[in-house]
């Protein structure tokens, strides 16, 4: 039975192993993220300089949207305004973290963005590195200004590849 059991398992002794990373980007209009409460709908929030062309965006304090995934990183993605905005982000039910996305001083709207609209093409403005490659959940909800704001999510996935080798097997 030992030496069946042997030759069955011989093919998978490991030679050696290789490490992939994946991104998966979503923007807010992605199934993926799910929103709670009242949003305004992407498609009255149109603009070249949001990650996808449009961002999603609340002004109730009850109001959330979650992003769930599995990997060892995740960045938040938003354009930069010129006035105060804000969002609060907080990620697997840890403390919020505000983030500002207020446009520096003096800030001017590129060609063809009208003023009141974001004036900074979109960006990483929130991240997170050296997770567990787990299941996690990212929350966006309103911040003091008023304002929650949801354009994009790009997450890092952590893959091991193994590579077998029968010859190896005598080894055991």
């Amino acid at each position: 039975m030992f030496l069946f059991l042997l030759t069955i398992l011989a093919p998978l002794v490991v030679q050696a192993g290789e490490v992939l990373l994946s991104n998966q980007t979503v923007d807010d209009t992605d199934g993926a993220i799910r929103y709670q409460g009242h949003w305004e709908p992407s498609s009255q929030l149109l603009s070249p300089l949001n990650f996808g062309g449009s961002h999603t965006l609340t002004d109730s304090t009850t109001a959330s949207a979650s992003f769930t995934f599995t990997g060892v990183a995740v960045y938040y993605l938003a354009s930069l305004w010129p006035y105060q905005v804000d969002t609060y982000v907080s990620l697997d039910g840890g403390a919020p973290v505000l983030v500002n996305l207020t446009a520096p001083s003096g800030t001017v709207a590129p060609s063809g963005v009208t003023v009141g609209e974001e004036v900074v093409d979109w960006g990483v403005r929130w991240g997170a590195t050296g997770l567990d490659n787990i299941s996690h959940t990212i929350v966006v909800s309103r911040g003091p200004s008023g304002y929650g704001i949801v354009d994009g999510f790009a997450s890092v996935l952590l893959t091991i590849v193994l590579l077998l080798s029968p010859s190896d097997a005598l080894l055991i």
